[in-house]
């Protein structure tokens, strides 16, 4: 089985969503950009929740810029492997050109995604975080280190695709890991895809513009759920 796109991988994950009440007060859909955002937009359109994006980005080390030391949010959290910094011989002092480039791009990119708007308050809200795949999960653990940090009340994983041992482990931090579908094994999530072209800004910036005015009108999706193992 193939994906067509990222919209067809929404429609599906939202689908096993179907069986679950929750309470929709407390429930925000986030997407990390670019390539999750087309899919979160599909599950939030049928669930008739808020959408949002939260930025992360790898932090290189000085001189092997592939080898991922730590993560940065876009508001200065901070998450660094001290393990691999001491056998590297880093110190923290050593990162900080690296991460204020890091965090002045982040800013710059939540900027121009947001347009202007202000980014949803998380604290005590169940947390669906959205991507289009996930391979070793490097990103979705420093995701879900910021949501903790946040003091959100549960945090749900929901992806097309996924490895099956990221799974295992992932699931473990958080409440609910949901996905369509594990293969073994999986070298790329493109593979998994018929088309697998890159999302470009401009899309991101439509989907979220366009969605936040379509949440705020009444929808058919909008019924009442009340009771819920995501509550």
């Amino acid at each position: 089985m193939q994906f067509r796109d990222r919209k067809h991988a929404g429609m599906l994950l939202a689908q096993k969503f179907a069986e679950l009440s929750f309470d929709k007060k407390n429930t925000i859909v986030i997407a990390l950009p670019r390539g999750g955002v087309p899919v979160a937009h599909e599950i939030a359109k049928a669930l008739h929740l808020p959408l949002d994006i939260i930025l992360v980005k790898k932090i290189g080390a000085p001189t092997y810029p592939e080898l991922a030391i730590g993560s940065l949010s876009e508001d200065d959290e901070e998450f660094y492997n001290k393990d691999l910094l001491a056998e590297l011989g880093y110190k923290l002092s050593d990162i900080d050109p690296i991460k204020e480039q890091a965090l002045i791009k982040l800013q710059e990119i939540g900027t121009a995604l947001r347009q202007g708007h202000r980014p949803l308050s998380l604290t005590n809200k169940n947390i669906i975080v959205v991507d289009d795949g996930i391979a070793t999960g490097a990103t979705m653990e420093v995701v879900i280190q910021v949501l903790k940090k946040r003091k959100v009340r549960k945090i749900i994983i929901a992806v097309p695709v996924s490895s099956a041992d990221t799974m295992t482990t992932l699931s473990k931090e958080v409440d609910k890991f949901i996905v369509v579908m594990t293969p073994t094994p999986l070298y790329s999530i493109g593979e998994w895809y018929e088309n697998f072209i890159q999302v470009e800004t401009e899309e991101v910036i439509k989907i979220l513009k366009e969605y936040s005015s379509a949440y705020k009108k009444p929808s058919k999706f909008n019924k009442d759920h009340n009771h819920s193992d995501i509550s």
